[in-house]
């Protein structure tokens, strides 16, 4: 059956519960006829303060995200966006490969990540070398440089700035 909103496209987006932007960008993206479908990852929001605190968030990220993609799947999307992205470049590009298949096997439709995204973008425009910014701690950074390297890219300049929690 049609849905009357998303005639066109029903989205399910999954973020960690304590991501105040991804929802409304999303939303303030949104063409006629497409809907949105949020399901959260729930996580404490707890600070941020060195690399072992990082770690713990993405323990908790891991222990959720599962349970967030069958909540939200349960409004028939027909695709499921990761609106995350440490997760996503986690053990480099064979990682991400995995966390892509363990997701859309869980969710039965395609998935879309961020770590995907950047990556078709960058190839798509030929860039080779890369300045990257992240919120992350230096454990989250060198998951990202690991990523892009894995990928072929160079990467000369990666800034991390050390959010002090979760976003």
């Amino acid at each position: 059956m049609t849905d009357s909103l998303g005639f066109r496209k029903k989205f399910g987006v999954i973020a960690p519960s304590t991501n105040t932007s991804v929802q409304p960008e999303f939303e303030a993206m949104r063409p006629r006829g497409v809907t949105n479908h949020f399901g959260r990852i729930h996580i404490p929001n707890d600070p941020i303060r060195n690399n072992d605190d990082f770690n713990q968030l993405m323990d908790n990220i891991r222990k959720q995200m599962l349970q967030a993609v069958d909540d939200v799947m349960t409004c028939q999307p027909d695709y499921l966006i990761m609106g995350m992205s440490s997760e996503t470049f986690w053990d480099g590009l064979e990682g991400s490969k995995k966390l892509h298949e363990r997701v859309e096997a869980r969710a039965g439709v395609k998935v879309s990540m961020g770590s995907d995204a950047a990556r078709a973008a960058l190839q798509r425009y030929g860039a080779k070398r890369l300045g990257v910014l992240t919120p992350y701690m230096p454990v989250g950074d060198m998951q990202v440089r690991r990523f892009f390297t894995d990928c072929g890219f160079e990467v000369v300049r990666l800034k991390g700035l050390n959010a002090r929690a979760p976003c």
